[in-house]
């Protein structure tokens, strides 16, 4: 015989069948609504639809396109067109410069401040001669001193004695330097015979021949005669002696420039 209790738990177990089947059932027709939901057509719109286009910038199409030509042709402009010419003015200082005919064409380079001697310069009784490593222009003074007195003399004996007085101290050289030099003033030497040689008396020292020394330049090179070979950019030529300067027919002055670093008078 069936007891109660188990009748009981019967009914619980029938009922519990059938509310599952009925949530089962309940869940899949809530879910096929949704899709048949999703995929019904929109609702008709009878407006129009408009495109909108966002330009950040404010200028138009027109305005962007000229621009761009205007660039395109400033960069042309800048690629093609010829450099203008521009005058370079040559200051001519003590420093270097090549020995090229532009150079030599250009006559003596004068330094800034060019001017001409004035000096106070007697060329008698002048000697030069070269002495420990340098060229000296002296003249001799006689120069009077007391002699050693006799304790038996009453009167002091005065004796003469000759002296060296140097002019100037011209340096001994062979060789060029690497660099040349400008003229600050107008005499360039001085004469064999004592007198200060300017640059513009090649007219007055040209009529010696190439073979005659002239005299010495500031510089401490030697000046000779006329040539008719121009020399190098200052005017002066290598000898079997060493580095000389040479008046030449070609130049109306007798150097162009220093080839070394000349004394100042």
């Amino acid at each position: 015989m069936l007891r109660t209790r188990d009748f009981v738990l019967v009914l619980i177990t029938v009922a519990f069948l059938v509310l599952a089947i009925g949530s089962t059932v309940f869940n899949q027709k809530q879910s096929t609504g949704q899709q048949t939901v999703g995929l019904q057509p929109a609702v008709g719109y009878d407006g129009e639809y408009t495109a909108v286009s966002v330009n950040p910038h404010e200028f138009s199409r027109a305005q962007k396109l000229q621009e761009m030509q205007e660039k395109i042709a400033a960069s042309r402009q800048l690629s093609i067109a010829a450099p203008e010419p521009v005058e370079v003015m040559e200051e001519v200082t003590a420093s270097t410069s090549s020995s090229t005919p532009a150079v030599l064409a250009r006559g003596p380079q004068l330094c800034p401040g060019y001017a001409a001697t004035n000096v106070n310069w007697s060329p008698t009784g002048i000697k030069i001669e070269e002495a420990e490593g340098a060229r000296l222009v002296y003249k001799t003074v006689e120069i009077s001193a007391p002699a050693i007195q006799n304790t038996d003399s009453t009167s002091t004996p005065v004796i003469t004695q000759p002296q060296r007085n140097v002019l100037a101290q011209l340096p001994v050289r062979n060789i060029p330097a690497a660099s040349t030099f400008c003229l600050p003033s107008d005499v360039i030497g001085i004469a064999t015979d004592g007198s200060l040689i300017r640059n513009n008396e090649a007219g007055v020292y040209g009529i010696f021949n190439s073979s005659t020394l002239v005299g010495y330049a500031l510089d401490g090179f030697p000046i000779y005669g006329s040539s008719s070979e121009a020399g190098d950019t200052c005017g002066g030529t290598m000898a079997t002696e060493g580095y000389r300067y040479q008046i030449s027919s070609q130049r109306d002055t007798i150097l162009n420039c220093y080839a070394a670093t000349p004394i100042r008078l």
